[in-house]
């Protein structure tokens, strides 16, 4: 029975404290209790600060207007501006094939054409004139062009070019301006080859001519005049070709410019409209195969930059058969 009492009276004392709550704490804990949940509300009630503000004291700039992008398939062209013309072109400066055959026409009948751009022309005496830097001789029907052993290995696309030009695949650098050289060719009579009108059809091929490179060897000081020839190496033959057909091309125009003037291909190896000369048939493309096209013929070439005399003749047409 006394067991019991006991226990009544502890359950009772339990309940009591239940009810009580914070009655049992001290003043400090209930005043420590209080400071934190004052913080916990002001701390809710603070606004959120703002990432983009100045320092304290200064205003914020105003946010930009937000930019409208156009929806998906809907965007603007951009119109950009015509091409501008080309500038225009010297006044004397040959535009057309038939240029050419004017300028040459007045330098024979001792009034060359004395205009912006027109190439100078300087008559020696009856036979012989000099265009440029190429001397010719209309009696002998041949010119010679300064010039300069450009390769003395490698494979070849041109025979020459001019200065500035493909340097990597010509055996020679030629001194003088394509167009000086075309125009001293109509001097001595010679006539580029004649296409069908907007076509490539051949109506009549370029006047046929010899090449040949003459030069003062560094050894012997002896002069050396050889064929064009002997500065190539045919691959498909293993040797120097046998004398090659050249033919006056004479190159093109565009926009009223001669193009080997801008490309200063002069004499091409494999086929190529804006050379001067150009060697008929077609060895191949030497970058296609080890037995296509030409290369320096290293056994006869003098040694890089060696000065050159570039020789140009016309080749006598065959007397017809009777």
């Amino acid at each position: 029975m006394r067991w019991l009492l006991l226990t009544l009276l502890a359950a009772s004392l339990a309940v009591a404290g239940c009810g009580q709550g914070d009655a049992g704490k001290t003043t400090a804990e209930k005043t420590e209790k209080a400071e934190k949940a004052e913080k916990t509300k002001t701390a809710k009630k603070a606004p959120k600060p703002d990432l983009l503000a100045g320092p304290p004291g200064e205003e914020s700039a105003p946010m930009p207007p937000p930019v409208k992008t156009p929806p998906r398939g809907k965007r603007q062209k951009i119109k950009l501006p015509p091409p501008a013309p080309p500038p225009p072109r010297p006044e004397g400066e040959p535009k057309t094939s038939a240029d050419f055959d004017k300028l040459s026409d007045a330098a024979a009948a001792g009034a060359p054409v004395d205009k912006p751009g027109a190439p100078p022309i300087q008559r020696l005496d009856a036979y012989k004139f000099r265009v440029g830097r190429v001397f010719l001789d209309r009696q002998k029907r041949l010119l010679e062009v300064p010039a300069k052993l450009n390769m003395t290995k490698g494979i070849l696309e041109y025979y020459a070019v001019g200065s500035r030009g493909k340097l990597h695949e010509a055996v020679l650098e030629l001194l003088a301006q394509p167009s000086h050289i075309h125009l001293a060719l109509v001097l001595v009579g010679a006539s580029p080859t004649e296409y069908a009108p907007k076509s490539a059809s051949i109506i009549t091929a370029g006047t046929k001519l010899e090449l040949r490179v003459e030069w003062t060897d560094p050894e012997t000081k002896k002069t050396k005049n050889l064929p064009a020839e002997s500065l190539l190496f045919e691959r498909k033959r293993g040797k120097a070709p046998k004398a090659l057909t050249w033919r006056f091309l004479g190159s093109r125009f565009w926009r009223g410019r001669y193009v080997a003037d801008m490309d200063r291909s002069v004499i091409g190896l494999v086929p190529d409209p804006s050379v001067v000369i150009t060697v008929s048939g077609d060895a191949g493309n030497p970058y296609r195969g080890d037995s296509l096209g030409f290369e320096v013929n290293t056994k006869n070439a003098p040694p890089k930059g060696t000065e050159m005399k570039f020789i140009i003749k016309v080749v006598p047409d065959a007397p017809a058969k009777r």
